[in-house]
């Protein structure tokens, strides 16, 4: 009876294409997952501190103080990227093949993004007094900036094993915070 029972499992199984993921497609969906989440967060706190700088710049108006508002903000922006560069130091990745060279890719793009923020903050103290009508391009080259400095923290999917790729096409939390292959 349970050679019957199992034999239909399989048949069952079989038929349905379904199968278990193998060890090294679950340590990639682990991956994928930690990764993911991570990157998901810094951008989520990164755009927080964004949108709270171009707001207190607009709300006062005040252009003895909208640089040093500015200035603030990209100080933040700093503490942020070197907080969570300090994560990827301890991120506890499962073994595979992709691990070193992953993890080596996001502390590089750690470390380029502080530099992209660092040097926009070296770039605030030198504008001109921020009037209402400069708010606009003094906030839109902050953005482009931030997108920058976003852009480098994002691991190129292509230049890892293939489950590692299925992982993070397959994972909805990779959109946007992974270079897809």
């Amino acid at each position: 009876m349970r050679a019957a029972a199992g034999a239909a499992a399989l048949a069952l199984s079989a038929a349905c294409g379904a199968s278990l993921p193998t060890s090294s497609e679950a340590a990639a969906a682990e991956t994928a997952d930690a990764v993911c989440s991570l990157l998901r967060a810094w951008n989520n706190e990164i755009g927080d501190v964004v949108n709270a700088t171009s707001q207190a710049v607009t709300d006062d108006d005040d252009p003895a103080t909208a640089n040093a508002v500015l200035a603030d903000g990209f100080e933040r922006l700093v503490g942020v990227a070197e907080a969570r560069r300090a994560q990827l130091d301890t991120l506890d990745l499962p073994a595979s093949r992709d691990r070193e060279a992953l993890l080596d890719e996001l502390r590089a793009g750690a470390d380029e993004s502080i530099a992209i923020l660092e040097d926009e903050l070296d770039d605030v103290a030198e504008l001109a007094p921020i009037t209402v009508e400069r708010q606009a391009g003094a906030l839109g080259g902050a953005f482009v900036t931030v997108e920058g400095a976003l852009a480098v923290i994002e691991p190129r999917a292509e230049a890892y094993s293939p489950e590692l790729r299925a992982a993070f096409a397959g994972d909805e939390g990779c959109r946007h915070v992974v270079q897809p292959t």
